[in-house]
Parts: C-alpha cells; sequence; structure tokens
C-alpha cells in the first residue's frame, strides 16, 4: 500500500509530531491489549479475528451454504456497510447480493421477488444482522421478508437463514426458536467498528469472498510498519482540525471503492462528530466527512479545486490487473485515444487531478492499493478504524459512542408506541 501527502503549508513536523507523543501512551496499551487478547476494550475488534473458533465457525458455514446464488442481507449501518464494501470491489457475479437497510416498501417488495426467482431454497441465504436486536429498520424489513418467503418455501427458509447480534437479544432467541443459524458478535465492539467480527465475515463467507486473504490484511494493519503509517495520518488529521478545516472528502477514484467511502463516512462521522468532548467541554467545530467519485469532477470539482471550502482530499484508488480493455487502432471516435487501454486512460485522469490539486495548494492523501484486493481491504479497512481511533484520543472525544443517533430511535419507538 502507497500512500502519499500534500499538506497546507501550516501543518509542519513540529505539529505532526506533537500529536504522535500525545498517542505514545494510547498506542502501548493497544499493542498491549493485543498482545495478551483482551477481549473486554472496545479495541478488541482490531484483532478479534485472531480467534480460532471463529475460523473453525466460518469453514463450516462455507459448506453448509456451498450453494448459494443469492444473498439478502437485512441491516443498516454497521451491520450493512463494511460488506457493501467490500462486495462492491470484489464482487464477481458469482453470487448476487441484495441489501435491505432502509425501510422501503418498493425496496423491499423487488428484492422479494427478485429472491423467489431463485426458485430453489437451497439457493438463498438471509442475514439478518442487529447489534442490539432491536433496530426498527431491520426487525420491519426482517419480518416482511421473512414471513413472504415462508409463504413459498415453508419453514425450510429458516434453515437458510442466520441472525447475528449481541449475546441475548431477544431477536437471536427468536431465530433460534425458528431453527435458524445463531451466530453472536462481541459485545464490547460497536457496530461500526464491527466489519471483521461475525457481522462483516458471515454474509462475506457467504458470497464466496477470500474471507482468509482479507483477514491477513486486516491483522497486519497491527504491525509497525502500518501502525505508525496510521499515527502520522491521524496526526496529519489531527492538525487539520485544528486549523479548523471543514470539510475531509473521500474521493474514490476507482468508482468501485465509493462504498468503501461511505462506509468510511459513517465510520469517521459517528466517531468523531461529537456535542462534547471527554472532559465535558462543549465542541463548536467538526470536519464533515464527503465521498466522492471521478463523476464528482464534473459536478462538485468545480466547487473543491477553487478553494472555498476547506478541505482535505483523501485519494484512494488501486489499477486493476486483471480487468482492462483497450481503445481500438483505427477507432475514429477516439482517435486520439488509440491504443490506450481504459486503465492507462485512467490512470492519466488521476495523474491529472492530483497535478491539479498541487498547482491549486490543494491539500490531500494519497493511498494506492499495491497488493491483491482482498488483503489490500482488509488491511485498508483496520488502518482506518485504528487511525479515528487515534484521531479520537488527539481529539479528546469518545470514538465509541454515538449519543445523538439514539434520539431518531428513541422518537420512532414512541411514535410508533414500542
Amino acid at each position: 500500500m502507497f500512500i502519499s501527502y500534500f499538506d497546507d503549508k501550516r501543518v509542519t513536523e513540529n505539529a505532526i509530531n506533537g500529536n504522535i507523543k500525545k498517542l505514545a501512551a494510547y498506542r502501548a496499551e493497544i499493542a498491549a491489549s493485543a498482545t495478551a487478547g483482551t477481549t473486554t476494550v472496545p479495541e478488541y475488534s482490531l484483532y478479534h479475528c485472531k480467534e480460532f473458533a471463529l475460523h473453525e465457525e466460518l469453514a463450516a458455514l462455507k459448506k453448509q451454504f456451498k450453494g448459494v446464488t443469492h444473498v439478502v442481507l437485512v441491516g443498516i449501518g454497521g451491520s450493512s456497510l463494511g460488506l457493501e464494501a467490500i462486495h462492491s470491489v470484489l464482487d464477481t457475479g458469482a453470487v448476487k447480493l441484495s441489501v435491505l437497510d432502509t425501510v422501503s416498501a418498493a425496496r423491499i417488495d423487488a428484492v422479494i421477488k427478485s429472491v423467489v426467482a431463485e426458485k430453489k431454497v437451497s439457493r438463498i441465504a438471509v442475514c439478518v444482522i442487529s447489534k442490539s436486536g432491536g433496530t426498527t429498520e431491520t426487525i420491519a424489513n426482517a419480518a416482511v421478508l421473512l414471513d413472504a418467503l415462508k409463504e413459498v418455501y415453508g419453514a425450510a427458509i429458516y434453515g437458510q437463514t442466520i441472525f447475528i447480534g449481541n449475546p441475548g437479544t431477544e431477536l437471536l432467541k427468536y431465530g433460534k426458536k425458528q431453527g435458524a443459524h445463531i451466530f453472536t458478535m462481541p459485545e464490547v465492539i460497536g457496530g461500526r467498528y464491527s466489519v471483521a467480527t461475525m457481522v462483516g465475515l458471515v454474509p462475506l463467507t457467504l458470497l464466496g469472498h477470500d474471507v482468509d486473504e482479507f483477514i491477513e490484511g486486516y491483522l497486519d494493519a497491527g504491525e509497525e510498519r502500518f501502525e505508525s503509517l496510521v499515527a502520522e495520518s491521524a496526526a496529519r488529521i489531527a492538525v487539520y482540525h485544528k486549523l479548523k478545516y471543514h470539510h475531509y472528502n473521500f474521493f474514490a477514484f476507482e468508482p468501485r471503492l465509493e462504498q468503501v467511502g461511505k462506509w468510511y463516512r459513517q465510520l469517521f462521522a459517528e466517531s468523531l462528530g461529537k456535542e462534547v468532548d471527554l472532559a465535558g467541554k462543549t465542541l463548536i467545530h467538526a470536519m464533515v466527512p464527503t465521498v466522492s467519485t471521478p463523476v464528482e469532477l464534473h459536478s462538485t470539482g468545480q466547487l473543491y479545486m477553487s478553494g472555498v471550502p476547506d478541505t482535505v482530499t483523501d485519494f484512494v484508488t488501486f489499477d486493476d490487473e486483471i480487468i482492462d480493455v483497450k481503445i481500438a487502432r483505427g477507432n475514429k471516435m477516439a482517435a486520439a485515444l488509440n491504443g490506450y487501454t481504459m486503465q492507462e486512460v485512467a490512470t492519466a485522469l488521476y495523474g491529472g487531478v492530483v497535478g491539479a490539486y498541487q498547482e491549486k495548494q490543494l491539500p490531500y492523501r494519497a493511498t494506492i492499493f499495491e497488493e491483491s484486493l482482498p488483503y489490500s481491504l482488509g488491511l485498508f479497512m483496520a488502518m482506518r478504524l485504528r487511525e479515528v481511533m487515534y484521531v479520537a484520543k488527539i481529539l479528546n472525544v469518545d470514538a465509541f459512542n454515538q449519543p445523538n443517533v439514539e434520539l431518531y430511535k428513541t422518537k420512532t419507538k414512541e411514535i410508533l408506541s414500542l
């Protein structure tokens, strides 16, 4: 993985190093927890997937569901975004993924019709994921979906259904009573940090992706060569925060990374966007995470390159060595591009954008995946999880709660008399 920076001139080495020093104790604490295998801290998310039992369960699941051609994931936020991010990059079309996150009658009707078209129940796998077991959107979608599929396949649909959540929730108890498969996640790990728990690994296994390689990359993020890069990046983000930069733009230059950007947007916003710090001090500034793709070069690109908003751009991309297409020589429509491959054109566009940012003195970070995609995704996501924890530590905010999100949930349940 290659990472480079082009900084605002006010971002000095002294400021970066000062923030890195603030992380010393926390970095040592996480390293000690990982070595000891501590399971009672939220940072357990960084090394939970080392557990041997987890690998055995996934191997058994893979054999049991080997005929699946359509996976339906029912979940929202941390229960779905990580899986969608990985699948959007690795998808070969071999297994179809449908996601039911928010509540939409039109969407669930379309998914039901698509699933029923599979004919055989053995080709279907349904994952119902809710950490708390009480997420309104998930409960509503799961109830309608499973009732509809039960009418077609009978009780056999529950043999193809997996419930995932905290131990002992009413949702898991219900699933077990129906004969569904039950997997738990560590209660100490928050939803947005759960991509390398059963929340992400079970559906990844069902979709046929290389879970072992993903986990290898994920765990390698704890090695000194990568962990030190994370500390430096976190220190930089904290400097930009202090300089009152308002936007953090995840620019997925390879469009298949757009969902990764949406996963990161949730991670960044929920972990760092707090009303008060750990000392109870009211916070009056926050960086708003956004997501862009090359399409935005013809829309919001004008705004960003004008330099009007205080924006840090986070370019993320990779060269696809497996899929490429050449523009035929003699093609009169694209005569000037004859002989170039699409990858070469994309690389030129990337170079042009980066060059423009440098000329306009717009700060950015650039990350290019260099290893295999499953490994790179595991490495990248684990590095970003750790990075957000580090930024939160420097800013003195709680990286693991989301008190303001709970308000809409409470109001919704009041309206529905739940």
